[in-house]
């Protein structure tokens, strides 16, 4: 009896960290503005399904792709896998509760640069929005 709470306490925890770095790797994704498909490929995956898969927590992220996500994301990969939040991360914690998100956004003078930074930052404020940044 005790063996069986066991592996169900393990398998809880286990679906509870697949959610939250699942998470991150959305809030991440989204905040830089890249698709799934982009990422996929990043990680050289064979179609963007695989990536999709850790969004949507059905499988573990590798230690590999942790690190590639880390390197493009510029964050430690503790930001994407830890429940604990990185000193980076309670400073952006402290503007959220003041109600503000800063934002770097690149232009280049093209009108389909800036049309690409305005659907990123109907994304970005979306997510504001609802309460899920």
């Amino acid at each position: 009896m005790l063996f069986a709470m066991s592996i169900q306490n393990s398998f809880i925890m286990e679906t509870e960290l697949k959610s939250h770095i699942a998470e991150n790797l959305r809030k991440h994704r989204v905040l830089r503005g890249y698709t799934q498909e982009y990422i996929a490929e990043y990680l050289g995956k064979k179609d963007y399904t695989a990536y999709s898969r850790y969004e949507q927590g059905r499988s573990n992220l590798k230690m590999e792709d942790a690190i590639r996500l880390a390197e493009l994301y510029e964050v430690d990969v503790q930001e994407l896998i830890s429940k604990i939040p990185s000193v980076n991360h309670l400073q952006e914690s402290q503007k959220k509760q003041s109600g503000l998100v800063s934002i770097l956004i690149d232009l280049d003078g093209s009108s389909g640069k800036l049309e690409s930074n305005i659907q990123r930052l109907k994304k970005i404020n979306d997510l504001i929005a609802k309460q899920e940044l």
